[in-house]
Parts: structure tokens; C-alpha cells; sequence
């Protein structure tokens, strides 16, 4: 993992080229340490994801590894006790961008599925190769299915290693939000996360937890904790912050 601060950005690389960024202990345990630390570190705003490298952005979980050790290691019994490789995992709302580089296979599905924005390189391609290694494909598609639907995560499920995409047939299906040249991926990320730092993060967190609450609620029951959240931020000084800095032409000073 590297981790870099671009003034309220906070630029989180997978780094583990000569195993195709794939996500073993160490690169697992670097992620859950950075998400916690942002759960006291204020100063950062927004957060861009991406790989190093030019061949890819996350192939999942370590293949070599899995066979190294025997066999898969031990897993939680409750799922949200195991997932700890996103923010959200991790109970981090701040402003998401991930920025696709190249292969993203298996387990790198989760940070698309829980990004707000996914920009990718016209260099990137997408497969889930699960079944293909004998192994159960679930979780991804199943966090998948908002963005691309039941029918597009059905296809990419079964026809595993053979169901790769490229970036525009990404774009076309909404598993991706940009497709630009890979010369400007990680500015054009970086620039998104800048917009999405100058908002209040206490709305922000708000509105993310009413808009993805809502993908686990019927409809009048996701209205009504929307509109709870919308109230209890009344309270909030950024409320009145916003409007009074607006008025006055200046920047918001958030609290």
C-alpha cells in the first residue's frame, strides 16, 4: 500500500505489481489501518483509490498465496465482520473515487461497488474470474447489481474467465461512471475528489447513508429515514453555515 496526501485528498495505491495488485495479508492490513485512520484524521475530505502500475487496478483475492497456505484461510461467520478492504467496510463516508487502471478481477469489484465515482483508463478491463477457479462468486455481484443490474451481473458471474469487458462496454453497462486515456486517470480522479472535498462532510455522509440506506429499504420506509436524516442535520452548524456563506460570497467553513 501507499498512501499520499494531495491537500484534503487522500490518494490510497495498491501496490503489489508482481502479483497483479491482488490482495494479500499485508496489502489487507494497509487498507484497514488507512480506513482507521480516517475515522479521527478530519482533515481529509475526500479519498481516491486506484493501482499501481500499468496492468492493473485489483485482481482480488492472492491466488499464489491461497495455494501456498493449502486452502482458503479461516472465515467470520458474520459477512461484515470479514469485508474490511473499503472505506464503507470500515464505516468511512467520505467522498469515494476509484480510478480503474487496468485488470479488476474478483475481490477489486468491492471498491467499484462501494465508490461514488469509478473513472477508468481506456486500458482497463473488468472479469470476474471466480467460478473459473473453482471458486463461489457472490458478494461482489451481488454489491454489483445497483449499478449493472441482475442480468449483466448473471453474465460476468457465469461465464467467468470469458466474461472480461472492456472499458466502454463498462461504461455502457454502468459498472463505470468515465472512461478517459490513461494519462490523465489519476488527475481526472484527483479533480473529482477536489469538487467533492469542498462540500459539507457532515451532509455528505448524510446523504450517502439515505441514498445507499435506500438500496435496503421499501420505498416509504427509505423516504422516511431520509427525511429523518434531513432533520437531524437541521441541527448541524453546517446547515446554516452554507446558506450564510452563500449570501455573503465566500467559501463555507465547515465544522
Amino acid at each position: 500500500m501507499k498512501v499520499e496526501r494531495r491537500g484534503p485528498v487522500l490518494v490510497a495505491t495498491i501496490d503489489h505489481q508482481e502479483r497483479m495488485n491482488a490482495l494479500s495479508p499485508h496489502i489487507r492490513e494497509g487498507l484497514v489501518d488507512t480506513w482507521a485512520s480516517l475515522l479521527t484524521d478530519r482533515t481529509v475530505r475526500s479519498i481516491v483509490i486506484t493501482g499501481a502500475g500499468p496492468r492493473a487496478f485489483c485482481t482480488g483475492m492472492d491466488l499464489q498465496a491461497f495455494a501456498e497456505r493449502g486452502g482458503p484461510r479461516p472465515g467470520k461467520a458474520d459477512v461484515h465482520d470479514e469485508l474490511k478492504d473499503t472505506p464503507l467496510h470500515c464505516g468511512v463516508w467520505l467522498p469515494t473515487i476509484v480510478a480503474v487502471n487496468g485488470v479488476c478481477a474478483g475481490s477489486g469489484f468491492h471498491f467499484i461497488a462501494d465508490a461514488d465515482i469509478v473513472v477508468a483508463s481506456t486500458a482497463a478491463s473488468f472479469v470476474d474470474t471466480h467460478v473459473s477457479v473453482g471458486q463461489v462468486t457472490a458478494l461482489e455481484p451481488i454489491t454489483l447489481m445497483p449499478r449493472i443490474g441482475l442480468g449483466n451481473a448473471l453474465r460476468m458471474s457465469v461465464l467467468g474467465k470469458h466474461g472480461r469487458i472492456g472499458a466502454e462496454e463498462a461504461l455502457r453497462i454502468s459498472l463505470v461512471d468515465e472512461v478517459v486515456e490513461p494519462e490523465r486517470l489519476l488527475d481526472r480522479a484527483i479533480e473529482l475528489a477536489e469538487f467533492a472535498a469542498t462540500g459539507s462532510p457532515a451532509a455528505i455522509e448524510a446523504s450517502k447513508k439515505a441514498i445507499r440506506g435506500s438500496l435496503q429499504r421499501p420505498m416509504s420506509e427509505a423516504m422516511q429515514v431520509g427525511w429523518e436524516l434531513l432533520l437531524a442535520h437541521r441541527q448541524h452548524p453546517d446547515c446554516l453555515e452554507g446558506p450564510q456563506a452563500f449570501v455573503e460570497k465566500r467559501e463555507a467553513q465547515w465544522k
